[in-house]
């Protein structure tokens, strides 16, 4: 892969850098700091673009100040001196006439440009189109020899993303679990060593984080424009400045950090209203139903939304018992109608569906029968919000469970003139987008969208799920690994189905139940000592929700696992306020003064100076250890636990037995599920009975963690 690299540079006027390419080429690149610590580069095409729904609307974009010197041009501004000049080093690699080629400098930030670099297979520069290839942009970075990278999005295989090659490029999973690949992938990746790289992008990024060269990572943007930001700071700095740029995670209303029931599926409204009741008179809470199959179609077979509800399982009517007993509603949807359909045709005929180069409607790459709407187009957002809003009104609910929005293909052309590969990333974003817009036209604040792709700024509209993890102990740790992930690229509204989604037995049956829709046919499949342990997590998970294609309901399940679970639930309503608290705090980034609380959102917090003292930590709710504890390296390799919030420390067992290892913090901890108390540092082992979990509060935090039973 031969890349065009950087060989020269000058400072003109306005903040442009002039670079020439060692094929002779000239770019022009805009440098400014939008954010205070944040330098972006991009080329004069990238900045035609216009908004990019990427990026929050209205950044500001102050012109960094050029100055040439003899060691080549700095670029400064506040929070920001970086320098662009050639490789140190008379052995530094040449370009085709001789020249060196360009380092790229800014705090620990190190372009890699060293004398070895000769034998390294990439360079910084452009990627000339070839054999099929489109154009492209390559960025490379020096990695510190101890320096550890995380970002990059979803990752099943662990947090730690360095060694790795990472194919940052949405893709349905298909219930596969340990894999490198995910439903989101995230542009930005970022080092414990002082320094982040986002690229705004809707395409696909391919990584290669030290796995070619060990100190050396390769970031090859596709396009034939580049708009890179590179941001330095410590962890809890770095997020703050990527949420300035991308958007802070959303606010959800107080009832979404209670116990969502749900499986795939409840067939009728009454197998739902019966399911509730049980589950009420076993003691065990539910605040939010969910419901897949509601439709006039198989959402497992047809995999759209083509149909409107089936009224002679869900009626008129069919959710208010429900609220009439305090339990709220959620639907499943997605962004696809069936290619065949009538609506097909006639939003074909509109121009709302994405279309191939010859007008004909796009499917997704991994299903011929399934076409996207196009939220590139004005006339079919509005259309698309219609018909969500007309949803939330007639079926009552008050969240949505937005399935879908990973596989666009290669071809596709959308409203806009972009093209599939442009969209591969960023499709999600703008569904997500739309359907945030329509909850808010019917229910304001009181709305919960929960989401699977999407990618950078994603977070602004929806909460996001780790995808159809296998009912495994293995596939629990993989989904652990996926969120504590996600919450280090920039989502705080994580969760997952707790219990796992799938067991090939309890798969094998979905379908000939959804032939008949078959009601309290549906089986519990999970083994329950993991069961009542995966429930018990997700007690501590910044979402508490239950789903998969078994029974999850803890009345399913024998004892212990039925009881554990239950007081599971019970507790989670006991960290409620705590949750609430700390999700205010993450939504409102340090950077940026407290803001007024949307209604539906206070979290019952008795006043002003209160939410004063909570507002402003701008941390994710789950807090892998790198996060919480920057610089601390015992805590860097504890890479399977996290800090809830700033105060509750969280490992979730992972084998059966019920034994657990963890680095416990400096301090004293106080357990909240019968664990001795712990002090630190220190490594630790427990070993917990099925009534037992390694969840932990800071001494004398206990008060404003759990409320009074």
């Amino acid at each position: 892969m031969e890349t065009d690299p950087y060989v020269a540079c000058a400072p003109e006027t306005g903040g442009r850098l002039r670079v020439t390419l060692g094929s002779g080429r000239v770019v022009r690149f805009a440098c400014s700091v939008p954010v205070p610590g944040v330098l972006r580069l991009r080329t004069e095409g990238a900045e035609g673009r216009g908004a990019d729904e990427l990026l929050v609307e209205g950044l500001a974009d102050h012109p960094a100040r050029l100055t040439g010197t003899s060691r080549g041009t700095v670029i400064s501004g506040p929070g920001v001196e970086a320098l662009w000049g050639p490789a140190e080093g008379a052995d530094a690699p040449a370009g085709p006439n001789g020249d060196v080629p360009q380092r790229l400098s800014l705090g620990p930030y190190e372009r890699f440009a060293e004398a070895e670099g000769r034998t390294v297979p990439f360079h910084a520069g452009r990627l000339p189109a070839a054999d099929g290839r489109p154009a492209g942009w390559v960025e490379t970075i020096h990695l510190a020899p101890d320096a550890a990278v995380y970002g990059g999005g979803e990752s099943y295989q662990g947090i730690n993303l360095r060694g790795r090659h990472r194919r940052l490029r949405n893709i349905e999973e298909n219930r596969a679990a340990g894999r490198d690949s995910a439903y989101l992938n995230v542009p930005l990746l970022w080092s414990d060593a002082g320094w982040a790289v986002f690229a705004r992008t809707g395409e696909a990024v391919d990584a290669d984080i030290g796995a070619t060269h060990s100190e050396a990572a390769r970031l090859l943007i596709g396009g034939d424009e580049l708009d890179l930001f590179l941001i330095t700071g410590d962890a809890p700095a770095i997020l703050a400045r990527y949420h300035a740029l991308t958007g802070v995670p959303c606010a959800l209303p107080d009832w979404a950090y209670g116990v969502w029931m749900s499986r795939s599926s409840y067939f009728t409204a009454d197998e739902v209203l019966r399911t509730v009741d049980e589950l009420r008179a076993a003691g065990c809470p539910v605040d939010v139903v969910h419901v897949d199959e509601w439709l006039a179609e198989s959402v497992l077979d047809d995999a759209s939304w083509t149909a409107g509800p089936d009224r002679r399982r869900f009626p008129a009517g069919w959710s208010r018992p429900l609220a009439e007993r305090g339990v709220r509603t959620s639907l499943w949807i997605n962004p696809y109608v069936s290619r065949d359909s009538p609506l097909a045709h006639e939003l074909s005929e509109r121009g709302h569906l994405v279309h191939t180069a010859n007008g004909r409607p796009a499917a997704t790459a991994d299903n011929p029968e399934t076409v996207p709407v196009d939220f590139t187009n004005a006339e079919a957002r509005a259309w698309w919000r219609r018909r969500l809003a007309r949803v939330l009104r007639e079926e009552g609910n008050t969240a949505l469970l937005a399935d879908f929005g990973e596989e666009i293909a290669e071809d596709a052309v959308f409203a806009d003139g972009s093209v599939g590969g442009e969209r591969r990333d960023s499709y999600g974003v703008l569904y997500q987008k739309v359907v945030r817009e329509a909850g808010a036209e019917v229910r304001g604040a009181d709305f919960v969208p929960l989401c699977r792709s999407g990618s950078a700024g994603s977070q602004r509209y929806a909460a996001h799920w780790a995808g159809d993890m296998p009912s495994t102990w293995s596939g629990l740790t993989c989904t652990l690994r996926a969120v504590l992930s996600m919450s280090l690229s920039g989502f705080s509204a994580v969760t997952f189905d707790a219990g796992g989604y799938w067991t090939p037995d309890s798969f094998a049956q979905a379908g000939e139940l959804r032939r008949g829709m078959t009601p309290d046919a549906v089986f519990a499949d999970v083994d329950p000592e993991l069961y009542g342990r995966w429930v018990q997590w997700a007690a501590f998970a910044p979402i508490m929700r239950m789903h998969g294609m078994g029974r999850r309901e803890p009345t399913a399940y024998p004892e212990p696992a039925r009881s554990a679970a239950i007081e599971a639930c019970r507790l989670r309503h006991r960290l409620r306020r705590y949750l609430i608290r700390c999700a205010v705090a993450a939504s409102q980034p340090p950077d940026f003064p407290p803001q007024p609380l949307e209604p539906g959102t206070e979290g019952g917090l008795e006043s002003g100076a209160e939410r004063e003292s909570w507002a402003g930590d701008g941390l994710p709710l789950m807090r892998p250890m790198p996060l919480a504890y920057p610089g601390d390296r015992r805590a860097r390799d504890a890479d399977l636990q996290y800090l809830l919030g700033p105060d509750v420390l969280v490992a979730p067992i992972l084998q059966p037995g019920g034994h657990r290892a963890l680095y416990v913090p400096p301090g004293e901890w106080t357990p909240l599920v019968g664990c001795p108390p712990l002090t630190g540092p220190a490594w630790a082992d427990v070993e917990c009975a099925p009534d037992q979990f390694p969840a932990f509060a800071r001494a004398d935090t206990t008060h404003r963690v759990l409320d009074p039973e």
